[in-house]
């Protein structure tokens, strides 16, 4: 019995259906649609790194702008309190220099009165001394006479210049005059007694002239 030929079957290998070829030349195996090339893996990373950079700057930024805020805040803070105490004591030392300057105009206008005031002083004081010495050698007291005089000669060197506008052979020979005394006294008190009234009498003299009414 001839067995029938079924059309379905196909006459030879070549009509097999062919199989579709991948990249890598293996037949039958298609790319998995799940699989993806470097580049298309790569993207995700790249949107990550620049998620991470974009939360990075934004959190300096918010650190700078509060980093400045605060050193604004402690520079106003600091600087204007110590601004106006240095403006204050500038006008305090303003005021000073002025007043300074007032004072010095001042004693300018009154120098010549009070050196001539200390002049008169320093003369009078000296009278003051040699009537006390006078009075204690006539009374034979020569250690209270040599106490009386023991500044004498400071005093007539410091009115020498004094003594000159009025008798210069006086203010030449008074601290000569003062030396006889006080080597004197203790040999010759009566001749110490003599230089001491004459030396009293010329100073009194010159007082009278140069300060008298």
């Amino acid at each position: 019995m001839t067995m029938e030929t079924n059309d379905n079957t196909p006459k030879n290998a070549e009509e097999k259906m062919e199989q579709p070829v991948s990249d890598s030349g293996t037949p039958g195996v298609e790319p998995s649609a799940s699989e993806s090339s470097p580049v298309q893996a790569e993207k995700p990373k790249m949107g990550r790194f620049q998620r991470f950079l974009r939360t990075a700057l934004i959190a300096l930024g918010v650190i700078l702008v509060v980093f400045l805020a605060g050193f604004l805040t402690d520079h106003f803070a600091r600087y204007r309190p110590t601004k106006a105490a240095l403006d204050q004591a500038q006008q305090s030392v303003s005021d000073l220099t002025t007043q300074l300057e007032a004072a010095n105009d001042r004693i300018a206008v009154l120098e010549p009165d009070l050196e001539s005031a200390t002049s008169h002083v320093e003369l009078l004081g000296t009278l003051v001394e040699l009537k006390t010495a006078h009075f204690e050698l006539k009374n034979g007291n020569l250690a209270a006479t040599k106490v009386a005089l023991s500044g004498t000669a400071a005093r007539l060197e410091n009115l020498k210049p004094l003594v000159e506008t009025v008798d210069a052979t006086l203010a030449g020979n008074m601290l000569t005059r003062l030396d006889l005394i006080m080597n004197g006294m203790d040999n010759s008190p009566a001749s110490a007694l003599v230089d001491l009234e004459l030396l009293f009498t010329n100073l009194q003299s010159v007082e009278t002239l140069l300060f008298g009414e």
